[in-house]
């Protein structure tokens, strides 16, 4: 069943499939039904331009695996690239281990999200409340999914990747185009910052909190410098090509929202969803269920095709020694780190059930499973912080090592 030299199979996967990898993992649905509503609390109608503003800024945030992605091609990513960078194992291998527990730590609040947004979904629209062990049993639909696609290898989570990500962008896209046409509050008012709801204070948050969170996944993609096609090349121009269409994307959706809201886009913002609320006041609940479908079944995808990146990660440290040797072992047939996937299902279920089932005891369902996420959310932030600085400053060692020149870089 499986061969002990720890080597995934080269050219399995394309520029589109990378792409839309990329595309998946940050979720388009959710700027339609979660990180909207945070970049309308705290920017008001000023929303669409912070996530314009965000999406441009982030370029500058990808300058070092843009980079990076050229010259090392390892299923380790990050920790490569800083192993690349500035050689101390110690350094590096600990990257290694902050970006593992980043995956399994997003995988498990994700997981989280789909049992809070089915539960808060059907209580909104239908005033229905499910039981906890529903809400854990669809939280574990996650790890479940994720089990058989990371096992069946990288080829059937690119098609995933494909289907899903073409689904959201066109739905969501077809609504979005809906609330615009009929909409009575169109206006180019939303992207004057001075219509900030607190300041440039207020813009701010909205850029951190919705914009930044709604982009975040792009990178998941620099696992896979062992298996894409054309791999110094096609990294570092799906990155790019993943965010120009994620930009343009949640920028509109964002608008679309609010210029149907317009005067009321505090009672929208109210909402746990703000698309969905939109939807069920413009078109019935029957849309409003529709879309809440398709947000469940992204939010399902994005870990469970995120989850891939972690597996390599950790498939990756096994073949370096930091982890047991069984972890880097690949399947004959599928080409997958099937071992480390198989860790990664058993871990998330063990997160999931001993963080929802005490904080909903304790706190109650509303609160228990906002709580949940909000503890995965802070840890996985601290951990993304960590990784993405010590790779950014290992960038200036490459650079000297290899006698690469600031003004090449405009060229590569």
């Amino acid at each position: 069943m499986s061969s002990d030299g720890g080597k995934l199979k080269e050219n399995s996967i394309g520029f589109w499939g990378v792409v839309f990898y990329a595309v998946a993992v940050i979720f388009p649905a959710g700027a339609f039904a979660v990180t909207g509503v945070t970049a309308m609390t705290y920017g008001g109608e000023t929303a669409p331009l912070a996530f314009l503003v965000g999406g441009i800024t982030l370029f500058f945030a990808v300058i070092a695996i843009y980079i990076f992605s050229q010259h090392i091609n390892s299923a380790g990513g990050y920790y490569k690239y800083v192993e690349g960078g500035m050689p101390n194992k110690y350094i590096s291998k600990s990257v290694g281990l902050w970006n593992a527990f980043w995956v399994v730590g997003d995988m498990i609040a994700a997981s989280i999200v789909v049992g809070w947004i089915t539960w808060a979904g059907l209580s909104s629209l239908l005033n229905y409340t499910i039981p906890l062990y529903a809400v854990v049993l669809l939280s574990l639909i996650v790890p479940v999914i994720y089990l058989f696609v990371g096992y069946f290898g990288i080829k059937v989570a690119s098609r995933s990747a494909i289907i899903i990500g073409l689904l959201q962008l066109v739905i969501f896209t077809a609504l979005a185009i809906a609330f615009v046409a009929k909409a009575n509050y169109n206006s180019l008012a939303y992207f004057n910052v001075s219509n900030s709801l607190d300041g440039l204070h207020g813009f701010f948050l909205a850029m951190v909190v919705g914009a930044f969170l709604a982009y975040g996944g792009y990178g998941s993609v620099v696992s896979l410098g062992e298996e894409a096609k054309l791999s110094k090349q096609t990294l570092k121009k799906s990155i790019v090509t993943a965010l120009l269409i994620m930009v343009a994307f949640d920028t509109f959706v964002v608008y679309s929202i609010v210029a149907a809201a317009g005067p009321n886009l505090g009672t929208v913002d109210s909402f746990f969803a703000p698309g969905l609320y939109i939807a069920n006041q413009f078109f019935g609940v029957g849309v409003a269920m529709f879309a809440l479908i398709f947000v469940i079944l992204a939010q399902i995808f994005s870990p469970v095709i995120f989850g891939n990146s972690g597996a390599r990660t950790i498939f990756s440290l096994a073949r370096d020694g930091v982890f047991p040797s069984s972890l880097a072992k690949v399947h004959k047939k599928y080409s997958s780190p099937y071992i480390a996937t198989l860790w990664i299902f058993i871990i998330v279920v063990i997160g999931v059930i001993v963080t929802l089932v005490p904080m909903v005891e304790v706190f109650g369902e509303s609160n228990g499973l906002f709580d949940s996420f909000a503890l995965w959310g802070t840890v996985i932030t601290i951990f993304t912080l960590l990784y993405h600085i010590f790779t950014n400053t290992s960038l200036s060692f490459f650079m000297r090592r290899t006698g690469l020149k600031s003004a090449h870089l405009l060229t590569l």
